[in-house]
């Protein structure tokens, strides 16, 4: 990503920078666990990039002092996350290898 000229301003709180926070090391540790789960792929690619930067833009509008730029920002962070295909739960995948298993168990009698 390349750094905004004179004619590209961004909002105050925003600017672009080099901070890696706690919150991005929290959302690349999701990234990784959903695509371990298979559950990402080139089609997510944006939207992966857009909940690292919008993490980013939280850290940097809280460490700014602009409690309105990390508000917004997180907003649509939780946004971003949501619209990412979502796991199974534990019990419901579980269930479901039951149902498969005894689908297959049948189908081999």
């Amino acid at each position: 990503m390349t750094e905004p000229t004179e004619d590209q301003p961004t909002l105050p709180g925003l600017e672009l920078g080099e901070l890696r926070g706690p919150l991005r090391e929290a959302v690349v540790i999701t990234l990784a666990a959903l695509e371990a789960d298979g559950l990402l792929g080139p089609r997510h690619t944006a939207m992966a990039q857009l909940a690292l930067t919008l993490a980013d833009a939280v850290e940097r509008g809280t460490y700014s002092g602009r409690a309105s730029a990390a508000a917004m920002a997180a907003g649509q962070l939780r946004d971003t996350l949501l619209a990412l295909p979502a796991p199974l739960e534990a019990d419901v995948a579980d269930r479901f290898n039951r149902f498969l298993l005894a689908l297959e168990a049948e189908a081999n009698q």
